[in-house]
């Protein structure tokens, strides 16, 4: 397996995956600038909790196509090169997924540990009161590796059975789409029927209330870690595992 690692490593050398991640990023901290470039007595207030309700929309609205992107990228030098078959002779196909899930998780697991030190950064930097709670952003984080692996193994298994890569990234693009509608659903099983893609907000635990609309005066409150749905998300990650390796396996090459 290292092997293989080492060999996805090599093959994806030159083809600047890092920029993809670097692009999400990106747009991330300019939205931050963008948002609190005068910020209020109330959002100096509330900033570290207005950042954990804010971030899981904008995951979920840039990831998707970010993730198809990725694993776009990542899957398809095998079929420019028509060079499946000619790795069977040396590999397992299943080896080849895992190699690939392994390479797009050392890729997202930065991604979930920058967003916390810029958005800790970013709170400080504009002096926001008080103290951030640390534990709810390490939260954030692994949540945020989770959701975005869970999207990314789809957009693979998708990448890798599918020649055409327009469709992959067509419904990642979608699934951009379809993360911003899930989280206004009322409830999160409705969120966690739909796929991966509902898995940012389901996973958020903090939420706003008592939103006044003449005043503009807001509160957040912290609800409980949803482990409840990160054992659903496991069972999406487990079923996209299952899919792809069925559908690799049975792969003409």
């Amino acid at each position: 397996m290292i092997t293989a690692v080492r060999m996805e490593c090599w093959k994806s050398r030159r083809r600047c995956l890092w920029l993809v991640c670097a692009a999400l990023l990106g747009v991330e901290l300019l939205w931050i600038f963008w948002s609190f470039h005068n910020p209020s007595q109330q959002e100096r207030e509330k900033g570290w909790s207005y950042l954990l309700y804010n971030m899981p929309l904008l995951n979920g609205i840039l990831f998707p196509v970010i993730g198809s992107v990725l694993a776009s990228r990542i899957a398809d030098v095998e079929h420019k090169g028509n060079t499946l078959k000619l790795l069977e002779t040396i590999q397992p196909k299943t080896q080849l997924l895992h190699a690939k899930l392994l390479l797009g998780a050392a890729y997202l697991l930065p991604i979930a540990v920058i967003q916390v030190f810029m958005l800790l950064g970013m709170g400080f930097f504009y002096h926001f009161y008080g103290q951030p709670a640390l534990t709810d952003y390490f939260e954030y984080a692994f949540f945020t590796f989770s959701s975005c692996f869970a999207v990314f193994a789809l957009q693979l298994v998708l990448s890798i059975t599918i020649k055409n890569q327009v469709i992959p990234l067509c419904i990642g693009l979608a699934g951009s789409f379809a993360a911003l509608l899930l989280m206004f659903l009322p409830s999160n099983l409705a969120r966690l029927l739909f796929g991966p893609y509902g898995f940012f907000g389901a996973l958020s635990f903090i939420y706003m209330s008592d939103w006044n609309p003449d005043t503009r005066v807001f509160t957040f409150i912290r609800t409980h870690t949803p482990w409840d749905n990160y054992a659903v998300l496991l069972a999406w990650v487990t079923a996209t595992y299952v899919l792809g390796h069925i559908l690799l396996k049975r792969k003409e090459l």
